[in-house]
């Protein structure tokens, strides 16, 4: 059994800029019937939105049912599967960096809030929140939308959500 995840992490999000942004991505959700703009229970100590009546419609197999859509803001390392094996990848050149460099940008970028891995391929130094992960393990960012309990998210959905950020977005997903 276990519970089940999944995370669309805005990648882009400034810290200064994270309550404007949650905002306009609940407002959106709320307007699309996606959830309804009540929190009534918390789930692992975040308010949780209740799915609206087109919850449905974002999932890839209707009528799964879910826990809701909580929204977290701060930065935060957003894990994926952690019992996969998965490396950073290069944004320049798709080369997969050693996975203990990328765990240990990690540790400095929840840290600190900033980190940079350098290719071992093309040699180029980029910061963390650049590099994506083999198998989506993580995602950095200050701004998530997560989901327990439900069916796979559509991607057009994922996308759609991106575009109301005006930023690129990842999704992590996994189970406990």
């Amino acid at each position: 059994m276990g519970d089940y995840f999944q995370t669309i992490v805005d990648v882009d999000a400034a810290p200064e800029d994270v309550a404007i942004l949650a905002s306009r991505a609940v407002g959106w959700l709320v307007d699309e019937k996606v959830v309804l703009a009540e929190q009534t229970y918390e789930m692992l100590g975040r308010p949780v939105y209740v799915p609206g009546r087109q919850w449905d419609d974002v999932m890839e197999r209707p009528g799964q049912g879910t826990d809701g859509l909580a929204v977290i803001r701060g930065r935060t390392v957003f894990w994926g599967n952690l019992g996969s094996d998965g490396a950073p990848v290069c944004p320049n050149c798709s080369a997969p960096a050693a996975e203990k460099s990328g765990l240990d940008a990690l540790v400095a970028w929840n840290e600190t809030g900033s980190a940079e891995l350098r290719c071992r391929a093309c040699g180029r130094s980029e910061p963390l929140p650049e590099w994506t992960w083999q198998d989506d393990r993580f995602a950095c960012g200050h701004l998530g939308f997560e989901v327990w309990n439900a069916a796979r998210l559509r991607p057009e959905f994922v996308a759609a959500l991106g575009r109301v950020l005006g930023h690129r977005v990842r999704k992590v997903s996994g189970k406990l």
